[in-house]
């Protein structure tokens, strides 16, 4: 789901730059059900093929029949090429720029050649959402086995849970190949994009500066990935344990990213505290038995609710809210004092020191910026940016996986209250 999710919003990403079409990226929402977020990506899709459609029939009309199949069989001789990329152009609505004409005029042909591969991941799409188990919360699938199982149990009468996996195994055969297709197919436009324009413009380093950029803007995404999940941890912890340990963070993009980092890894700091005090109380007010079932996977969800409202009715609300012993089990319990981000990274430091706002300047700007002049500048750069993403993802991703696993315990539970 996450990379079919991604590689369309690639296909997008494409078309808006170079057809100078509108689309927004789309999301996946791990608290909406399967069907949901089916219904999310079959509506885009169903959007980019009424648009291929409408460039399909205006060709049709522009051109002559014979024309028009030389078109799509790429068979066109240089004149008629420069004919037919001018009424690509206009009729896509943007600049007959020379550098990308190449580009446009294939990608429109792909575009319409393989409209049967967006109808069959639409069709599987839907065959997924129709499911029995599509009415499940996509965020449970993030969880641990025994949450799986309990919401599944949850939503579906026993006696009907065998069919109902038979039923999504036999939908999850054709999903997974018709996913692979579409992802690869759309991965070959992107890589026939670069080589073209790369070839092109007869710069070898059009690729690295391609991918610098790329590079600086992901790192950037995660900085503020790391503030987001901050924020939602402190919401969260205000909602149900009715503890404020910062007002919320905002990155500051005149400020270094060593700084940043270091601003959140002391908020971070100040959740788990408050976790653990408050997991203590937890367990100070229950049996080590039953404060087993909410902390650990052996108990269902059914008993842990159980276990839950009758602490919150004994404590009388001094644990916060009802969910507030579950918020505080789960976060104490985490990895939370590994996933902080690693700013004591001396190898980085030249990275670190960048200001948050620098990673979205342009490629020779960063290459100055990271390092000395010299043939290998752009090499350098895209390593040294490249190396400390690497080492700020995993821990961001483990960390968002942390704040998921809270939000779909509390919502689970909930329904099993």
């Amino acid at each position: 789901m996450k990379n079919n999710f991604r590689a369309t919003n690639q296909l997008c990403e494409t078309l808006n730059k170079y057809l100078g079409l509108s689309f927004c990226p789309i999301a996946l929402n791990e608290k909406a059900t399967v069907k949901e977020n089916c219904d999310a990506i079959i509506e885009r899709i169903r959007e980019i093929q009424a648009e291929v459609e409408k460039i399909d029939e205006k060709l049709k009309e522009q051109l002559e029949p014979t024309l028009y199949e030389k078109l799509k069989n790429m068979s066109l001789s240089v004149p008629e090429f420069q004919l037919v990329s001018s009424v690509v152009h206009a009729t896509c609505g943007v600049a007959a720029i020379a550098a990308s004409a190449v580009f446009v005029v294939e990608l429109v042909v792909w575009l319409i050649q393989n409209t049967d591969i967006l109808a069959d991941m639409s069709e599987v799409f839907h065959k997924i959402a129709i499911v029995v188990l599509s009415s499940v919360a996509l965020g449970v699938f993030f969880a641990g086995i025994d949450m799986i199982a309990q919401a599944i149990i949850g939503s579906i009468e026993r006696n009907e849970l065998e069919r109902a996996l038979e039923e999504y195994d036999k939908a999850l055969e054709e999903f997974r190949p018709a996913s692979e297709k579409y992802q690869d197919h759309i991965t070959y436009v992107r890589i026939k994009r670069t080589r073209m324009l790369s070839a092109l413009f007869g710069k070898k380093d059009d690729l690295k500066k391609e991918e610098l950029i790329r590079s600086t803007q992901t790192l950037h995404h995660y900085v503020h990935k790391y503030f987001n999940i901050t924020n939602r941890l402190l919401e969260i912890l205000n909602t149900h344990l009715n503890q404020s340990p910062s007002p919320a963070l905002v990155a500051n993009e005149s400020e270094s990213i060593e700084k940043n980092c270091a601003r959140v890894r002391d908020v971070m700091r100040l959740i788990l505290d408050v976790s653990e005090k408050e997991n203590k109380h937890v367990r100070q007010s229950i049996e080590p038995a039953l404060y087993e079932q909410i902390a650990f996977s052996g108990a269902s969800l059914r008993d842990k609710a159980a276990v839950i409202k009758d602490l919150h009715q004994k404590t009388m609300g001094v644990l916060g809210n009802l969910f507030g012993p579950v918020v505080a089990v789960r976060l104490a319990n985490s990895a939370l004092g590994s996933v902080m981000p690693p700013v004591e990274q001396n190898e980085f430091q030249p990275v670190l020191s960048f200001a948050l706002g620098d990673l979205v300047q342009s490629s020779a700007k960063i290459s100055v910026l990271l390092c000395r002049s010299g043939e290998n500048s752009l090499d350098e750069a895209l390593q040294l940016v490249e190396d400390a993403l690497s080492v700020l993802k995993t821990p961001c991703d483990s960390y968002n996986d942390i704040l998921c696993e809270v939000e779909a315990y509390v919502t689970i539970i909930s329904e099993n209250m």
